[in-house]
């Protein structure tokens, strides 16, 4: 077995969640085995950024404002596929929906966003996001250091007279050691007071029904709650036990005094250990969705007096025997199949449109292009990959935007002429100023944009509500053809009324051209100077003095004597082809020579080669 396939608690894994969706990631909170043998996993959920309502996008990056580096600036679209948002919400898969482990870990301000990048199946996260609120906040405590957290210590002591603080703030004295009372009176006086609870209990017709019994009753009477109330009675009354012990009977009736385990029903008890179960000691979550008709502080009175009763040691014994039957680790093979791959007969020449690769084992249709209106779009195997991965379109995480890649031909049916009619809402929406819902300018660069129908309609009525009539028709009507100032009449403008054309723009014929004092390139001796070519005399731009003779090329020479009249047509005839023929020497050297010389000197025929 390989140890990438084994899966234990705390794991952070790679779920499949669609045969063309990105990967979900969770992490392993518990493994059970079912009866049926298949494996049950319990996960945390995380959210990545594109799974985030757009109203959180804001949020989500003034949160990741102070973690920018320079290098990691480059690089913004990668770091958010790298992104995550921890849920605090668990769900239930099965152990065949794993494809893999990653690394999620809480983003430190010491570490860089760029080290997430360089690294494969690596992502963090720095906030949690409440997908019943919508709302994202921190998940960890914060260090209260500064001068708020701090409290100010006066200089000197102040007296009564300077002490300007309210009573109602400070803490009152509820206990004196330094009292009259011995320990044993103390004692004896908290048992009395237990004596009268439990008689108070008995004659409570609310408090019969919970406690049916003489032990329930003296049990609850024995809480700390009693005690507390003995204890308040005997400072009040100054530490004077006759006063204190008819305070406890007072008004002629027993006193009674509740705390949370007695104030509670049944069914607020069930849906207390319920939420217990699923959330653990979150008072806030508990609060939220199990018992809202509560305060926070009476869910924690609660919880301590509860962890006082035999319910929650049998509660407990009963998750330590189910802890021991669950799975400590889960074995899953490689998933080998490849879901939504392409047959090979319809790979033809296929590209990869985000890598440019020509080779892979396996070919894919690109998520999304078809609903852009781009068809044949394949990527490669690796590329597939990193979609699903980090929800990117090529190897690494680097998005790229479709549409700056050119995709094959698609033969097809040819289709009808199509013309677009404008209607007045579009004749307004082509009006609306920069900032709008609709910019003509950005869309013509980024035509597969989807527009927001509504918003426009919005912009555009608000634009007509504040326009005059008389200015929305001049906008709308169509401009007339603006004709061009023709030449003649600029020059006029310029200050020159004389039309005459000047002399230096004449053409004149080649023989009045004037004559350079030196040719800068003369043709060679023996050229074509002063010979008459099919009976025309020869250039007067010729200098004279270059002597006259027969063309050196042989193959001209040859196609001027093959020259023959068809028709009163002179006719030249093409150059006979030149043959190279090898003799016994060359082929033996020719045999001689390597490969490599061979194809040197195709290369370059023109070297000399010894």
């Amino acid at each position: 077995m390989a140890m990438n396939n084994m899966y234990r608690v705390g794991d952070y894994v790679y779920v499949d969640t669609g045969p063309t969706d990105p990967y979900s990631v969770r992490r392993i909170d518990e493994l059970q085995k079912l009866p049926n043998g298949n494996v049950e996993v319990e996960v945390m959920m995380y959210y990545r950024r594109s799974e985030l309502p757009p109203d959180m996008a804001a949020v989500a990056d003034e949160n990741l404002a102070e973690y920018w580096d320079e290098m990691s600036k480059r690089y913004r679209a990668q770091v958010h596929e790298r992104e995550l948002f921890l849920a605090k919400k668990t769900e239930k898969i099965s152990a065949t929906q794993i494809r893999g482990k990653c690394t999620v870990c809480l983003l430190h301000k010491a570490e860089s966003l760029f080290s997430y990048i360089k690294a494969e199946d690596a992502f963090f996260y720095t906030l949690v996001y409440d997908p019943v609120n919508k709302s994202l906040f921190e998940d960890r405590g914060e260090i209260k250091i500064g001068s708020n957290y701090q409290a100010e210590v006066p200089i000197r002591p102040c007296g009564p007279e300077e002490d300007t603080r309210s009573c109602s703030d400070l803490e009152e004295l509820v206990w004196s050691p330094d009292n009259k009372l011995t320990d044993t009176q103390v004692d004896q006086f908290l048992v009395l007071a237990r004596s009268v609870g439990t008689f108070a209990r008995a004659v409570d017709e609310a408090s019969t029904l919970k406690q049916p019994s003489l032990h329930m009753s003296a049990a609850a009477a024995s809480r700390d709650i009693t005690l507390f109330n003995a204890m308040g009675l005997l400072h009040n009354n100054k530490y004077d036990f006759a006063k204190s012990a008819l305070s406890l009977v007072a008004n002629g009736s027993p006193r009674l005094c509740t705390d949370q385990m007695e104030e509670w029903t049944t069914a607020e008890a069930a849906l207390f250990e319920e939420a217990m179960e699923k959330h653990g000691k979150t008072f806030n979550d508990i609060w939220t969705e199990y018992l809202p008709w509560k305060t926070v502080k009476n869910l924690v009175d609660y919880y301590y007096t509860w962890k006082t009763t035999d319910r929650y040691v049998q509660q407990k014994r009963l998750k330590a025997a189910e802890h021991e039957t669950k799975l400590k680790q889960v074995y899953v093979p490689d998933y080998s199949k490849h879901d939504g791959a392409i047959p090979g007969h319809l790979l033809q020449g296929a590209i990869c449109i985000c890598c440019k690769a020509t080779q892979s084992h396996s070919w894919y249709e690109m998520p999304g292009a078809q609903l852009i209106g781009m068809m044949n779009c394949r990527i490669c195997n690796s590329c597939w990959t990193a979609y699903r991965r980090y929800a990117a379109t090529a190897p690494g995480g680097v998005s790229k935007d479709l549409a700056n890649y050119k995709t094959a031909g698609y033969k097809g049916k040819k289709a009808t002429t199509l013309i677009l009619q404008q209607t007045l809402l579009s004749q307004i929406a082509k009006k609306l100023p920069k900032g709008a819902s609709l910019n003509v300018r950005q869309l013509g660069r980024k035509p597969h944009r989807i527009i927001s129908l509504e918003r426009v309609k919005d912009d555009c009525c608000k634009m007509v509500s504040y326009i005059q009539p008389n200015k929305l028709k001049q906008m709308l009507c169509k401009r007339k053809y603006k004709q061009k100032i023709p030449m003649d009449k600029i020059i006029e403008r310029c200050g020159n009324p004389d039309k005459s054309r000047p002399e230096w723009l004449i053409p004149k014929p080649k023989d009045q051209l004037p004559k350079p004092a030196k040719e800068a390139f003369p043709r060679p001796p023996g050229g074509r100077s002063g010979l008459s070519v099919h009976g025309k005399p020869s250039s007067s731009l010729l200098l004279p003095t270059l002597p006259a003779g027969p063309s050196l090329n042989r193959i001209k020479v040859a196609a001027a004597a093959r020259g023959h009249v068809r028709n009163g047509i002179e006719v030249k005839a093409a150059p006979d082809d030149i043959f190279f023929k090898a003799n016994k020497a060359f082929k033996s050297q020719r045999s001689e020579m390597t490969a490599r010389v061979i194809k040197k000197l195709a290369r370059r025929p023109t070297k000399t080669f010894r």
